[in-house]
């Protein structure tokens, strides 16, 4: 699977647990009146895009994609007149809040940044009693192969890097004094973890 559809399904995951009733799922990043008008049908919902990807070579081989991040929730009004701006608002703040500095359990992300959110305000969407909010930010994702852990490491024929290290080491070494004199010891020691 791609890295950066696994990180867009770490961020509907993460939404999902936030809110377990409400329905989320991915989207392109463009949306009109006719989507808006399909997604109230499932309200309250959130749709989340990742787009416009730039990446710059990193040292270690791999590619930082530059990450534009997109959540649109959706809501309507329930039980009075405006209420669903109410609920919007605070989606948007506490989506706002979690998306800040997070990295979404992805290891070769960076700490989310440059959060953005708003509401917003379109009289006919208002007048039909939905009310729309976007949180925006920034995710850096590195892809591709690191070739440092590649050269650095130990690897097992399936490709698992070898991480435990042995109890104890056995080191030989062939002396030399300043006086000339050469001799050979041998070392047993215990490593520790």
């Amino acid at each position: 699977m791609s890295k950066i559809v696994d990180f867009r399904q770490r961020i509907i995951d993460t939404v999902k647990a936030m809110y377990p009733d409400m329905d989320v799922e991915w989207y392109d990043g463009l949306f009109d009146e006719h989507d808006i008008a399909e997604w109230t049908l499932k309200t309250p919902c959130a749709r989340v895009a990742v787009m416009n990807s730039t990446g710059d070579h990193e040292a270690t081989g791999e590619l930082n994609a530059r990450l534009r991040c997109l959540i649109v929730i959706i809501d309507e009004n329930r039980y009075a007149a405006l209420d669903g701006d109410a609920r919007a608002w605070e989606y948007v703040e506490s989506i706002a809040i979690m998306a800040n500095l997070n990295q979404f359990g992805d290891p070769n992300a960076a700490p989310a940044t440059n959060v953005k959110f708003r509401r917003i305000s379109q009289p006919v969407l208002r007048r039909e009693g939905v009310s729309v909010g976007v949180v925006e930010w920034e995710s850096d994702l590195t892809i591709g192969h690191n070739r440092i852990a590649e050269r650095e490491y130990f690897y097992r024929p399936d490709g698992s890097r070898i991480t435990q290290l042995p109890l104890t080491a056995h080191t030989r070494g062939h002396v030399h004094t300043a006086a000339g004199v050469v001799s050979d010891e041998t070392t047993d020691f215990d490593v520790e973890r």
